[in-house]
């Protein structure tokens, strides 16, 4: 009987120990707002850890573009108009790269791009030498991009000064026929063209963004001018992968002797970025 009796005399000890505990602030579950706060407090340490190193991405695009404008290749001949729709552009394909990438540590941001497009055309070009009927133009061009700048803004907008050089690469076969005679002349040129740029970054929300970018070459030396503009808007698919669509408009007029490369090029773009760091 005793025994009974001092074993419940334990187990009231023991439930009245854990009852004051259960009641203690100590051991208070956190409240709603705490709980909530939380993940915020966590999201915005994470944001502010920066490790100063340097941030990579690299960007695939396609850009759907016809050319319109001049050029003269055999030099004593009269230039060939050129005024190829997109659909003329995919007859007439036969190998295209297109890609970019950029590194930035801070406020530092390094850019390039390459664009390299291989084209056998015999629609599109107009002739204005009565002498020839048929025409056909074997064309390699492509545009190598490196600039190097300065975020000036950073924040509800994202605003970059830049400042580099684009080296052109320019190699042509241009066959024309006609009723009495016929002339065959190639051409190779390359040169190299100092370019200013800015580019701008605007968010709309959490997942789209606003994208611009234009730059302005040439004028002191290689091209008499040379300009682009790029505008789209920008899907973040996940913290390392976004997706782009937008118009583009890219123009060179080069004009040296005997040969004239005198070219616009626009269209839509569709770009896919990825994030490394």
């Amino acid at each position: 009987m005793r025994r009974c009796q001092l074993t419940a005399g334990l187990l009231t000890l023991l439930l009245a120990s854990a009852n004051a505990q259960a009641q203690s602030p100590d051991a208070s579950p956190p409240t709603e707002a705490e709980a909530s706060a939380a993940p915020d407090q966590a999201a915005a340490d994470a944001a502010e850890v920066d490790d100063g190193k340097w941030k990579l991405s690299t960007t695939a695009y396609v850009w759907f573009a016809g050319a319109k404008g001049k050029t003269d290749i055999i030099g004593p001949v009269d230039p060939v108009d050129l005024d190829l729709s997109f659909g003329d552009v995919i007859k007439a394909f036969k190998f295209a790269f297109m890609g970019a990438a950029e590194a930035r540590k801070d406020r530092l941001i390094f850019l390039g791009d390459l664009t390299f497009i291989h084209l056998e055309a015999n629609h599109g070009i107009g002739i204005r030498d009565p002498d020839f009927i048929d025409v056909e133009l074997d064309s390699a061009t492509a545009e190598v991009s490196l600039l190097g700048g300065y975020r000036v803004a950073e924040g509800p907008v994202d605003l970059d000064l830049l400042a580099g050089g684009r080296m052109n690469f320019f190699k042509a076969t241009l066959d024309l026929e006609g009723p009495n005679r016929s002339v065959e002349g190639s051409n190779k040129q390359k040169w190299l063209d100092p370019l200013i740029g800015v580019r701008a970054r605007v968010p709309l929300d959490d997942k789209w963004a606003l994208a611009l970018y234009g730059d302005l070459g040439g004028i002191v030396f290689g091209s008499d001018v040379t300009w682009q503009a790029v505008a789209g808007v920008d899907y973040q698919i996940s913290h390392k992968m976004s997706l782009g669509a937008g118009w583009r408009y890219f123009k060179v007029k080069y004009d040296d002797g005997d040969f004239l490369y005198d070219v616009a090029q626009s269209g839509p773009m569709i770009t896919f970025r990825t994030h490394f760091r």
